[in-house]
């Protein structure tokens, strides 16, 4: 007979961490993603960390070069929020809480206006996996959706 074991005693499944993130492959960030939350909408600066290009010959190594040009998000309050690059901010958008292509189930999406460079014809669905921690799923829009890679924003205040 086996004897009930407190919940607070129960293997409780641990946060990911930004550096597990790093290491995990496609189909557990996928999974992962699946089963978050869409979570709150963030406010201050999220440092990203972009973790896969699918569509790039070499991914892992696409991604790496991706991440010493971006450095993340500044996310306000009301909703805008702009990219952070080495020295300089550019590329505002909008971020709301909407659906996600990927799954139908509620996500946070950032959205960028037509005319924006380089991201005009993107846009991210975000959920957040841990306190602070959001997983993000790149899309192209034209001309048709395409699913381009994950990427990570670790949120340093709220």
């Amino acid at each position: 007979m086996f004897a009930a074991v407190p919940l607070s005693a129960r293997a409780q499944p641990c946060a990911p961490t930004l550096a597990q993130l790093k290491k995990i492959n496609e189909c557990e960030l996928t999974r992962l993603f699946e089963n978050a939350p869409a979570g709150e909408i963030p406010t201050g600066f999220g440092r990203g960390h972009v973790l896969l290009m699918t569509d790039a010959k070499l991914p892992r190594l696409q991604a790496r070069l991706a991440s010493t040009i971006w450095r993340g998000k500044h996310f306000e309050a009301d909703g805008e929020f702009i990219n952070q690059f080495p020295g300089f901010k550019a590329m505002h958008g909008t971020t709301e809480l909407g659906v996600s292509a990927h799954d139908g189930k509620p996500c946070i999406l950032t959205i960028y206006p037509p005319d924006t460079p380089l991201f005009g014809n993107t846009w991210d669905e975000l959920r957040e996996v841990a306190p602070g921690l959001y997983l993000a799923r790149l899309y192209e829009i034209c001309p048709c959706p395409r699913f381009r890679g994950y990427f990570a924003i670790q949120v340093m205040c709220r």
